[in-house]
Parts: structure tokens; C-alpha cells; sequence
């Protein structure tokens, strides 16, 4: 755990898969003073994927020491039973103990991260989080949200496509209740929405905006990746294309690989997100 006692200024990363939060992740981590985790999985403490889960390889990643990991994980298995919490949740409209739990263990984690990182910046870039939109500003209530958003299009493309999964229509309807979620949250000081394409076209300017809205010094010195000066650069390897070079190819890849039929299934579906986050259509 940290021992010097400081607090870190706290982000998240959010969005939906595929919406290019890995990347974004990637190079906010560049800065020397950020420090990014990879998918906590914070609210889902029995996944494998969880950084709170002993049997985990992502805190290994991330070189938390199993001691915190375990004293982490019996924060979160002291909960009470399943049934309880949905039923309070029911009665309240909000499950106290969550926010608990998360209370007792994830500043600590993003503090231990940063002070090993020798940052004052510390994030968690999670799709997942979305849904828990109210709990971390319950634990964190000045913290900074970077809203991630791609064109529908290139979404459904790179979801299709991504290990042959063919989840397109999947993650397309998901990231448009994502954005109804995250809707009424947009127009506060501590949100800002990015746009995946800005990203990688546009990314000197885009990061230049990124790092002022986290109170960080702007620079596009940041910007080359090299895994060699990177602490744990095995936290990008799910998505081999986040460590690469940023390639402005991938944001319209799906002008050449879509078809008539599908492009316009598509914008049906997706044409209030398109209009309301600039795309052309």
C-alpha cells in the first residue's frame, strides 16, 4: 500500500467496448504524472478479471501485493448474502454496502498504484463502470470522467470482427443504453465526452485537451509509447493493437468492410447517437 499519505486526483475512464478506452487508457498513462489501471473490474470482486480476486492475474499485472489483494478480497466477501443486498437495493434504491466495500478498498488501490507509478494523477479505465455512475461519485465525488464514444459504425465493425466474436449488434444496442445512462451526467464540468476518431486523428490536440482537463501539464511529448519505459506494460496485452503505433486507419476501416445493407441497418438504429455526438451520416 502507499505509504506517503497523499491522495491522488481521481479519473475514470468510461464508455463501451470497443469504443477505444484501451488506447485512450494507454496513452493518459504515458504522462508521468498519470497512472492508469486496466479494468479494475472493481464492482465485480468474484470475476477472474478482477483486480480484488486472489485467484486474479490482473493485480499481478498491476504489481499489487497479494497481501492487499486478499485483505481487499475479504472486504468484499464479508458482504451479506446476494439475496439481502437485491432486497435492500429494492427498498432503498441503493445498495449501501457496495459503496461500502468500495470505500475500504479502492482509494487505497489507486493511491498504492500512483504512489508506485510516482504519480498524482490515478485512473481506472472499466467499461463497467457506467453502471455504477453513482457509486463512484459516492466514493469519489470530485472525481473526472472521460466519456469514450466512437461512430456506431466502426463500433459494429471492430465488435463484429474483434477475435471472430461477431457481437456487433450486441455491443451496438449496449453502447446506446450506455449513452442514455450516461446522458444526464454529460453536462457536468467533471465529464467530458471524447470522440475515438479524435483520438487517433486529431492526437496531439486531443491530448493536449485530455491532460488539462486532468489538471496535468500539456504536452505532446507524451506521446510516442515505448513498452520499454512503461512499469507494466503487460496490462495492455488483451488488445494488441493499444500498444502499437496510433493508426488513424482503424477509426474508418468500416467505410471499406461494411455493406450497403448493414450500414444503413445501422444507422437506423444508431441515428440520434450519430447526430448527437457530430458524425456525419
Amino acid at each position: 500500500m502507499s505509504t506517503t499519505g497523499r491522495s491522488p486526483t481521481v479519473f475514470f475512464c468510461v464508455g463501451s467496448e470497443k469504443s477505444g478506452t484501451t488506447l485512450l487508457a494507454r496513452m493518459l498513462d504515458q504522462h508521468p504524472d498519470i497512472a492508469c489501471l486496466w479494468e479494475s473490474y472493481a464492482f465485480r470482486p468474484d470475476s477472474r478479471a478482477s483486480i480484488f480476486n486472489p485467484a486474479s492475474e490482473k493485480w499481478r499485472r498491476h504489481g499489487f501485493s497479494e497481501s492487499d489483494v486478499r485483505r481487499w478480497s475479504r472486504i468484499w466477501n464479508a458482504q451479506p448474502q446476494a439475496f439481502f443486498r437485491r432486497n435492500l437495493g429494492r427498498l432503498t434504491g441503493r445498495n449501501f454496502f457496495i459503496d461500502s466495500c468500495f470505500r475500504r478498498t479502492m482509494p487505497s488501490a489507486l493511491a498504492d498504484f500512483a504512489d508506485r507509478c510516482n504519480a498524482r494523477v490515478a485512473g481506472d479505465k472499466w467499461p463497467g463502470h457506467i453502471g455504477y455512475l453513482e457509486n463512484l461519485l459516492a466514493v469519489f465525488p470530485d472525481a473526472r470522467f472521460i466519456y469514450s464514444v466512437r461512430d456506431p459504425r466502426g463500433l459494429w465493425n471492430s465488435a463484429q470482427r474483434f477475435k471472430d466474436r461477431h457481437r456487433g449488434d450486441e455491443l451496438l444496442n449496449r453502447m446506446l443504453e450506455n449513452d442514455e445512462r450516461i446522458g444526464p451526467y454529460l453536462e457536468r464540468p467533471s465529464f467530458l465526452t471524447l470522440r475515438y476518431e479524435d483520438l487517433v486523428c486529431r492526437p496531439e490536440d486531443t491530448m493536449e485537451r485530455l491532460h488539462g482537463f486532468l489538471g496535468c501539464d500539456r504536452s505532446i511529448r507524451y506521446l510516442p509509447y515505448d513498452p520499454r519505459d512503461d512499469r507494466y506494460p503487460d496490462r495492455w496485452s488483451w488488445v494488441p493493437e493499444a500498444s502499437g503505433p496510433i493508426d488513424s486507419s482503424h477509426a474508418f476501416k468500416w467505410k471499406a468492410q461494411l455493406g450497403s445493407s448493414d450500414l444503413e441497418r445501422i444507422t437506423g438504429m444508431a441515428g440520434g447517437f450519430i447526430d448527437r455526438h457530430g458524425y456525419d451520416r
